[in-house]
């Protein structure tokens, strides 16, 4: 049984889908296997994944009809056989030491989870995407191990949130899933592991290459960035179950209005207008003063809200106007 399953969801990718699984069949580490899930794609990419199961026997592929990004990685933790996780998105690449850095780190510290730092591939370049901030992380923590009781509740808003540039035990997340049929899938489940882990370990190094892409399984995101209300009402849930929910309580809120305004400025048409009357709905009707007012007062995001919130969609506009003015 391989030590790490490496879960790859696939769709209509061929442009980049060589360069991913390269990075995953050179790696210094050999201990694993690549679970792919075909997501129902219509371009080469089945042909390519047949290709390079020829040639490497760790490759598995898995096919099914396109059912998006969370239930292709559901089905891909259902096939996985190793004590370790890893999820790469297959438009993504992984440094040729991720693996073993990231085996060696879990089994040192007998982690719940470990996260590294990765790189962003924009069109302008490669930049560094240091979440959370180097020299702000080490001065909180100062040993390889931690959980969240460890830290405030504002530091969840300064973490990477993705599934991706991590290793989990799987045992730890056996029970966790991904919400099927909506996009910003990772939030949820990284709240889970977040509020669930007894030890969390790190690796300050960029092990992950994040190609901001428009062709992968996320590419018709904007039609449904609506999808952000219900994925913050899934994260609620998550919290108050927890027990840890009066902790993160303001720290939620100011996180789920500046998710919630951010995607409504990213969309057009229709949407736009749908996503504004959910704002107003949604935050609309909220006693502020039953939150911790000293976070707030020291968060854009509320004196943003305080603008729109009961405003006109026409008004709304001209705010959006204003903000792209000051970019």
């Amino acid at each position: 049984m391989a030590k790490v399953s490496v879960i790859v969801p696939v769709y209509n990718v061929e442009k980049y889908l060589d360069v991913c699984l390269d990075s995953l069949i050179n790696q210094t580490f050999d201990d694993f296997e690549i679970i792919c899930i075909n997501d129902g794609s219509t371009d080469s990419c089945l042909n390519i994944l047949r290709q390079y199961a020829k040639l490497d026997r760790r490759i598995k592929i898995f096919s099914q009809k396109n059912l998006g990004l969370s239930a292709a990685r559901n089905a891909g933790m259902r096939h996985a056989n190793g004590e370790y996780i890893v999820f790469v998105d297959s438009d993504d690449f992984l440094s040729p030491v991720a693996l073993e850095k990231m085996h060696t780190n879990m089994s040192e510290n007998d982690s719940d989870f470990m996260f590294s730092y990765a790189y962003q591939i924009l069109p302008q370049g490669i930049s560094l995407w240091e979440l959370p901030n180097k020299k702000e992380f080490t001065a909180h923590i100062k040993t390889p191990v931690f959980c969240e009781k460890d830290l405030g509740a504002e530091f969840y808003l300064k973490m990477l949130f993705s599934a991706w540039a991590k290793m989990y035990k799987k045992s730890f997340i056996k029970d966790f899933s991904f919400p099927e049929g909506l996009i910003f899938e990772d939030l949820p489940f990284f709240a889970q592991c977040w509020l669930n882990a007894e030890k969390i370990s790190y690796d300050l190094e960029p092990l992950y290459f994040y190609r901001k892409s428009s062709s992968s399984i996320m590419s018709d995101a904007g039609k449904n960035f609506i999808d952000i209300f219900e994925i913050n009402k899934i994260i609620s849930k998550i919290f108050e179950a927890s027990g840890k929910f009066e902790k993160y309580r303001t720290i939620l809120l100011v996180s789920q209005m500046e998710s919630s305004l951010v995607r409504t400025l990213e969309t057009s048409g229709s949407t736009k207008r749908e996503m504004f009357n959910l704002l107003q709905k949604t935050y609309g009707n909220i006693d502020f003063s039953q939150y911790d007012m000293n976070i707030l007062k020291r968060k854009n995001i509320y004196y943003a809200y305080q603008t729109i919130l009961n405003k006109s969609y026409r008004d709304f506009r001209h705010f959006e106007t204003h903000l792209k003015g000051r970019a």
